[in-house]
């Protein structure tokens, strides 16, 4: 019997759930399931009669009851989670449901948590764990269920179950020409499943088109998933413009989102991309909400950027001392970074990025960091995140944690370092000695408070961010992007105009004020 039905489910949390106070943040953090999408198109072009269907908890109500049904009314052979890091609970969970339910399915994971985990979890919740990129790999293993109708124990690119031990198969090299791939299926979702759920972009995601031009990255960041990669490899114009076309003509999309890992390098190609899109699509918008490299950015790129109808771009800093920018090998120029984001920033609705938490960094880098953040006054989206720690990147393997170190940050990877735990930070380095770590987590609790004080109570940056959201967004979407920014689903009008009013007073009692009506 070969494998005629698959079902593929993208594990967030559900739209109502509350876990850690994070029901609006995930609602604005969600984009369509491209990684699904990608495996389906491989799998259709050479199975073409496999009946395949994506599961999106991030558009259920109740992930668990709508799984169960769907598993009753389809009867899948082969089943695939995927997920992050943060929602390895919910992974566990619904991978223990799909057991219970059908005991003799196939269930394989895959994604970054399955894949930098797999120790975890395979055996004990899935039989197999796909590793790395995964087109080729669930491309092959369906072939070899279809012909030996077991699991296959030396697939590339996996990690399985034999003789009561995990065994982890050669690795699978990246696939360097991603034009061989098929465009995402958008036939396997309903875009209106993802009303009221927002993105990066702060669009909604049941209007927005996702894109990925490239893959990969020629930075080595140490904390980033990117950094085993060893280049940008990328599709070709033509075919992203083709995709662009499906998705305008067909959908009547006009909203598109890169989620590429670094899209303006090659920079000449990004420029060629963008001349292509002025040419076809004149009433569009184009979002970036994953990064661009902020010192490859130049005026000419920054031109195409506007002419090509950009709204939104989010540039990362991560740290303002050259230090810390060799350690974590990221190497920005940062002057050459300060002045294109000050440039940017008058054109674009900016989400500038920083970390701190580094190991080795010092109370007086963390707070030179916020320092470089509070004098971009245009920038619309200043973010600061706490460093996490990932098994699998670089970072991970430099603090050669011991095994009970490792299993404190793989807990710690499950929960979300958000406001309503700003009195009880999540805080790696606790983990470790000051002299591995200088930074504790009580001092996290410090650089956010101080982070909001100098750099969001900016009465400066409130006032000159307004004015480049009045050039790019309508009232309800200024609305919608501070709801999705403060994480307060009922910021209102009135709250807004408190809000500016408040700029135009000292910065502490802005601070006061707006204390007192969150």
């Amino acid at each position: 019997m070969s494998i005629e039905r698959i079902l593929l489910v993208d594990i967030e949390l559900d739209r109502t759930t509350t876990e850690q106070g994070m029901e609006y943040q995930v609602a604005g953090n969600t984009h369509h399931p491209l990684g699904l999408m990608y495996l389906a198109s491989s799998a259709k072009q050479v199975f073409p009669n496999t009946e395949i269907k994506i599961l999106h908890t991030a558009t259920c109500y109740d992930s668990e009851k709508e799984l169960v049904a769907l598993l009753e009314s389809f009867q899948p052979q082969l089943v695939g989670l995927r997920c992050l890091s943060l929602f390895q609970t919910q992974f566990k969970y619904l991978a223990k449901v799909i057991r219970a339910k059908m005991p003799s399915v196939f269930l394989i994971g895959g994604g970054p948590y399955p894949s930098s985990s797999y120790l975890e979890i395979v055996g004990s919740y899935v039989d197999l764990a796909v590793i790395g990129e995964g087109e080729k790999t669930f491309v092959e293993l369906i072939g070899s269920l279809n012909e030996t109708k077991t699991l296959p124990t030396d697939l590339v690119g996996s990690a399985v179950f034999v003789d009561g031990a995990i065994k982890k198969n050669e690795s699978r090299p990246v696939l360097e020409n991603i034009d061989e791939l098929p465009a995402p299926n958008y036939d396997l979702i309903n875009v209106r499943d993802y009303e009221g759920i927002y993105n990066l972009a702060n669009l909604g995601t049941d209007k927005s088109a996702f894109m990925e031009s490239s893959r990969g990255c020629t930075y080595k960041c140490y904390y980033c998933h990117a950094a085993l990669s060893k280049t940008v490899r990328r599709r070709s114009g033509d075919l992203v413009i083709e995709e662009m076309s499906e998705h305008y003509h067909k959908r009547g999309l006009r909203d598109f989102v890169f989620v590429d890992d670094i899209f303006n390098v090659p920079k000449k190609t990004a420029k060629e991309i963008l001349r292509q899109i002025i040419k076809k699509f004149p009433d569009i918008t184009l979002n970036f909400s994953n990064g661009l490299r902020s010192d490859r950015l130049d005026d000419e790129i920054l031109d195409l950027f506007e002419e090509a109808g950009t709204v939104q771009m989010s540039l990362a800093f991560e740290t303002a001392t050259p230090r810390l920018q060799k350690l974590i090998v990221k190497y920005l120029d940062i002057p050459k970074a300060i002045e294109m984001t000050e440039k940017a920033s008058r054109r674009f609705i900016i989400r500038a990025l920083y970390m701190v938490g580094f190991p080795t960094e010092t109370m007086e880098e963390a707070e030179a960091t916020i320092e470089l953040a509070k004098g971009m006054t245009y920038v619309a989206e200043p973010g600061l995140s706490i460093v996490r720690v990932y098994p699998g990147t670089p970072l991970f393997d430099a603090l050669h944690p011991t095994p009970e170190e490792a299993r404190l940050i793989e807990e710690q990877t499950a929960k979300a370092f958000t406001g309503s735990n700003m009195n009880d930070p999540l805080f790696y380095g606790d983990y470790f000695p000051d002299t591995k770590v200088p930074i504790r987590g009580k001092d996290c609790q410090n650089i956010k408070w101080s982070w909001v004080r100098n750099v969001i109570h900016n009465k400066e940056r409130i006032r000159n961010s307004h004015t480049v959201l009045e050039k790019h967004l309508n009232k309800e979407q200024i609305l919608t992007f501070y709801r999705n920014l403060y994480q307060k689903p009922d910021f209102d009008q009135s709250r807004l105009d408190q809000w500016l009013s408040f700029a135009d007073q000292d910065v502490e009692d802005t601070a006061r004020k707006y204390t007192a009506i969150r």
